[in-house]
């Protein structure tokens, strides 16, 4: 199991385009409105706002990998635990 690499889901790909689009498209605005407005107080709620929803994305990101890797351990501890099953079989 240790060897093993996990291939990312369809919903894992989707969140890496969604996240690498939020970051472009949000860099880009900003910019816009710093060089259109000046620095102010939109410009600074909008520079909080765009980094929320990137550490939301982060955040989203790593507790689905979390998920894929527990599933991939509670399959190994089900297979243990039928080899055990066996193995008790066995023995009566």
């Amino acid at each position: 199991m240790r060897g093993e690499i996990r291939k990312p889901t369809l919903y894992e790909k989707i969140l890496l385009i969604i996240g690498i689009l939020v970051l472009i498209i949000g860099f880009s605005f900003i910019q816009k409105v710093a060089v259109s407005t000046g620095f102010g107080y939109e410009l600074l709620s909008l520079i909080f706002l765009w980094l929320i929803l990137v550490t939301l994305i982060i955040i989203l990101s790593a507790s689905e990998n979390m998920k894929e890797e527990l599933k991939v351990v509670a399959q190994a501890e089900l297979a243990e635990v039928r080899l055990m099953r066996q193995e008790m079989k066995k023995k009566r």
